[in-house]
């Protein structure tokens, strides 16, 4: 390939080639049709101190020519230094290449977490102040998780969730050269100070703790980057891997469950003429854009109404202005919270707001990437507690619930009861619901009609077309499906 990579920074969370942009903090479909977490493919890439290890896992996922991935390095994991530590690294005597240096209990843990597909909070260290940040960066596993650092191969527990081991093996010299290059210009260092490390620390380290390490490689690249027969030869590895376990996660869902009758976590709104009106003004392709609005608006009402009544309710009796005892319900939790799936769950917000005082909102951004026409995780923000909540999950529509289902696993990476989950939507397709109910059978579906089928673009026949393009006045000129 041609294509420069100029980010190298693996705390950011895109690495940007001339003509493309690739995402390390996105997240792909990482479970099957039954809800199940898709086994991940993991790279551990070892090396010396400035050997490249970086470029190389850069150069594999700009070749390998898939839009997210999860890039993590080592260097996070540098422990937090005491007083005395910090007094040594200031006069570059403390050694950071030594085993000891790293949190690896927090590196094991944070791995596995990312192997089973799970959200991790990840330190940012900085080494200008041989300190961590009090931030940290979110991230999540994926399809493909590359793993680099200088004692990737030390801790036998991470060598067994590796499934690729590469040690880049690049000249002492060269290395030497580019970490005074790196320490001076980026770090702040003097000269004196960076060879005063390298040769008391970094180059004694590197014989006792990584070098003997290469012998776990499965393979081995010599220069680095620069090494393109060695990088295309991991990718094409990479592929083949990918392939076997891979999957077409909407396409596999539209053709499972036909004929099956309708699971019992499904709740359909009584379908009164009050209802099938409603259904009738939004179905219309003709229905203008202010009216549309206006009926989805009621019809949204009467669904979050219908699914605040399928939550638990207590008796109990109050005293009415005539002094009179009556005897009432009274909702049994008031932890409610409402997260919608953008952005046509957000045009169900306003209604549970206005039915629930006070209700803290949660967004989840799911789009369908258009190559692949698979949906994938852009974005979220949840409250830090929503595992102790009752979530009502919210969007619009629902097809072969690929979306719904991704967001459903995101609550549950949060730690949310499966059962404390309900789906809300104005319409769904059977096929959808089935594959929800399969997948995750304690999660309650409330909807106001079922219609039977999709087409092959996966939207919902009859259905309503795209309903935030109708919604939010961006619909294309062609005809609505």
């Amino acid at each position: 390939m041609n294509n420069q990579v100029t980010t190298a920074n693996p705390s950011e969370c895109v690495i940007r080639s001339n003509n493309r942009t690739i995402y390390t903090a996105g997240r792909p479909p990482w479970y099957n049709c039954a809800g199940s977490a898709v086994e991940p493919f993991v790279i551990g890439i070892c090396g010396g101190s400035a050997s490249g290890k970086t470029t190389v896992a850069q150069k594999i996922i700009e070749s390998l020519d898939v839009p997210w991935v999860t890039l993590l390095s080592m260097d996070c994991f540098y422990k937090v230094l005491n007083e005395k530590q910090h007094e040594q690294a200031i006069l570059n005597e403390y050694n950071f290449d030594h085993p000891d240096a790293f949190d690896m209990d927090l590196l094991l843990e944070v791995m596995k977490k990312l192997k089973e597909g799970r959200k991790v909070e990840v330190p940012v260290y900085n080494f200008v102040t041989h300190s961590r940040e009090t931030h940290t960066k979110t991230m999540y596993g994926a399809n493909v998780i590359i793993f680099e650092g200088i004692l990737v191969f030390h801790s036998p527990e991470i060598l067994k969730l590796l499934d690729m081991k590469i040690f880049v093996d690049t000249d002492a010299d060269i290395r030497l050269a580019r970490r005074l290059k790196r320490d001076i210009s980026q770090r702040g260092r003097d000269l004196s100070g960076v060879l005063k490390q390298y040769l008391n620390m970094v180059k004694p380290s590197y014989a006792n703790y990584i070098a003997p390490t290469m012998a776990h490689a499965d393979i081995i690249v010599p220069r680095g980057g620069d090494n393109k027969v060695a990088i295309q030869l991991i990718v094409q590895h990479v592929h083949t891997q990918l392939q076997l376990r891979g999957f077409k996660l909407r396409e596999a869902l539209a053709n499972s469950y036909n004929d099956q009758p309708m699971p019992s976590s499904l709740h359909l709104l009584p379908a009164t003429p009050q209802v099938k009106g409603l259904h009738t003004f939004i179905r219309n392709k003709n229905t203008s854009r202010d009216e549309f609005i206006f009926y989805s608006k009621r019809l949204i009402r009467l669904v979050i109404e219908y699914a605040l009544s399928l939550f638990p309710f207590d008796s109990t009796v109050v005293e009415t202005p005539q002094a009179v005892l009556y005897e009432g319900k009274r909702m049994a939790t008031n932890k409610i919270c409402g997260v919608s799936i953008l952005r046509a769950g957000e045009t169900m917000e306003q209604a549970i707001c206005d039915v629930c005082k006070d209700i803290r909102i949660g967004k989840i951004l799911i789009q369908t990437n258009k190559e692949t026409e698979e949906p994938e995780l852009y974005y979220l923000r949840l409250p830090k507690d929503i595992r102790e909540y009752k979530v009502i999950l919210m969007d619009a529509t629902v097809a072969t619930g690929a979306a719904a289902m991704m967001a459903i696993r995101v609550l549950l990476d949060h730690d949310v009861k499966e059962e404390n989950i309900m789906l809300a939507s104005l319409l769904m397709a059977e096929i959808g619901v089935h594959s929800i109910a399969y997948a995750f059978p304690k999660v309650k579906i409330i909807t106001s009609a079922l219609d039977p089928e999709i087409n092959d673009k996966f939207y919902v026949i009859p259905g309503i077309g795209n309903f935030g393009d109708r919604y939010f006045g961006t619909e294309p000129s062609e005809d609505y499906y």
